[in-house]
């Protein structure tokens, strides 16, 4: 009985952290366990593979609990983190090491990173969106504020600024222009989003777009007077994020 549960758990441990059979290692294992267990308390039998089976289930549960969270981690990092390209405005596609992913920490200076943002008018594209920053106005509060009367003045110490976006959806089917995230980012790491202090922008951009359609408008943001930092920009409900400077 132990020799068949050490032959069992070993199978079980091999399975468990093999991709597409770890089911099958996730049955295997408890078997080599229990047989272990009976046979330990077989009276006039050698313990020895008994207490092996038992161990090596063990660690073999633990080494799959292991392997589970690894893949179940890699498949939410390929869900909720799509790759983001940059095209610069000159017309220079981006290489394979500019296009990586710069919403992940690994990416280093590629263009669209923190510490390598892209420029007003490259083409920021995504799985779903390509977005492209026209311009930004640091201190447009008097044109929020004429937009309309009841608008409120920005905080103490802030100015409303504008950000001027032509978005594209190139995704199935159609989406909002409003799940594509705007924020600004000081140098000293703080982030101001746009709905953190909402006011209504002219000449916004809105508007549902079906595959191929494209729309300009403006986005506000109440950022504080004279500080440096990037715009972020993250393509759709759970894309990328990409870097761009504005000064």
């Amino acid at each position: 009985m132990g020799i068949i549960g050490l032959v069992v758990a070993i199978l079980g441990a091999i399975m468990s952290v093999v991709p597409g059979a770890a089911i099958i290692g996730w049955i295997l294992l408890p078997i080599g366990f229990i047989l272990g267990l009976v046979g330990l308390f077989m009276s006039g039998k050698p313990k020895g593979t008994a207490i092996a089976a038992v161990i090596v289930s063990i660690v073999g549960t633990i080494l799959a609990m292991a392997f589970f969270v690894t893949v179940v981690g890699d498949a939410f990092d390929d869900a909720f983190n799509e790759d983001v390209t940059v095209s610069r405005a000159d017309g220079e596609g981006a290489s394979d090491a500019e296009s990586a992913d710069v919403g992940t920490p690994d990416a280093g200076s590629a263009i669209g990173s923190r510490e390598n943002p892209a420029a007003i008018g490259d083409a920021v594209s995504g799985d779903q969106w390509e977005v492209v920053v026209n311009g930004f106005t640091r201190n447009a509060t008097d044109q929020v504020m004429a937009a309309n009367q009841f608008n409120d003045p920005p905080p103490v110490g802030s100015q409303y600024a504008l950000v001027n976006l032509t978005a594209t959806y190139i995704g199935e089917g159609s989406s909002l222009v409003d799940f594509i995230g705007v924020a600004f980012v000081t140098d000293s790491g703080n982030v101001i989003r746009s709905f953190d202090h909402a006011a209504v922008t002219p000449d916004p951009l809105e508007g549902e777009l079906y595959s191929g359609a494209s729309a300009t408008g403006n986005v506000d943001l109440a950022i504080p007077e004279g500080a440096a930092g990037l715009l972020r920009l993250e393509l759709g409900t759970f894309g990328g994020e990409v870097f761009v400077a504005v000064e």
